[in-house]
């Protein structure tokens, strides 16, 4: 059993040559959602009631799920329902799955393992895996699917991690020197990200690399006043010392095989 699951985007499962399994109604794909959210756990029926029906449950509900749970093991194994990974327990089901056979998982490990890399100061290791983890993202995470309140947490968490990973890898190409060609992606997403104050910081520090100093202290005025405008504080220590340091022309900010989180450094 090869089934792949994607929901880092439009919600897709696949079977082992590739094909993508046709879910289409939306209680199928909530259900699967939830059972991936609580993958290899058995989760209760009445867990599974309350979140697809989000507290308004008809009477039927229990025979719906049992309906539910039938037609979503012919889905995902058409030729063999009963080796579906969905298994009945006691007082519910668990769907049993490789973590790597989950996208949102997988990006998780591949990016903690970027992290690790980057701790023993693999840059190009750690450049390799964020890029491999960031790549497994194709859109909004979960879109096309009714979500609950504990499915757009996971879809919140998701996205938070993937702008902390875009960030870490920032910081990694900025510790192997390649300033010059991150302006265009950082000025893209430090638009995109007004409130996040370190792609501004990393931003700042790649133009300062690159001889552009008035640019890198117009882009912490920039990040001063959308701060101020919006939710009426200043940037902390973060940017406001890199200020200072570009400023009086700190030397320790020129490119020198420096480690990661330089701009996190004194």
């Amino acid at each position: 059993m090869n089934l792949l699951f994607q929901v880092l985007g439009p919600f897709l499962a696949t079977d082992a040559t590739g094909e993508i399994l046709e879910i289409v109604r939306g209680k199928h794909r909530h259900l699967l959602a939830l059972l991936l959210f609580n993958a290899n756990l058995a989760v209760s029926t009445d867990y599974l009631i309350e979140h697809l029906w989000q507290g308004r449950a008809p009477r039927s509900a229990l025979n719906n799920l049992r309906t539910y749970i039938a037609q979503l093991r012919r889905l995902l194994m058409p030729a063999t329902p009963g080796t579906s990974p969905i298994s009945t327990r006691s007082d519910g089901y668990c769907l049993s799955i490789s973590p790597q056979r989950v996208d949102a998982y997988l990006f998780e490990k591949l990016a903690a393992e970027a992290r690790t890399a980057a701790e023993r100061s693999d840059l190009t290791g750690a450049a390799d895996a964020f890029d491999r983890a960031l790549a497994l993202w194709r859109g909004e995470a979960f879109h096309g699917v009714d979500t609950d309140d504990e499915l757009r947490a996971w879809q919140q968490r998701l996205h938070e991690e993937r702008l902390t990973a875009t960030e870490d890898l920032f910081d990694v190409r900025l510790a192997l020197g390649r300033h010059a060609e991150l302006i265009g992606r950082l000025t893209d997403f430090a638009y995109r990200n007004p409130l996040r104050e370190r792609p501004h910081a990393q931003l700042m520090l790649a133009l300062y690399r690159c001889g552009r100093q008035a640019e890198a202290l117009t882009a912490y005025r920039h990040l001063h006043d959308t701060l101020m405008t919006h939710i009426g504080c200043q940037p902390t220590a973060l940017a406001t010392e890199l200020q200072q340091r570009i400023l009086r022309a700190d030397p320790s900010l020129t490119f020198k095989s420096m480690s990661v989180g330089l701009i996190m450094e004194g």
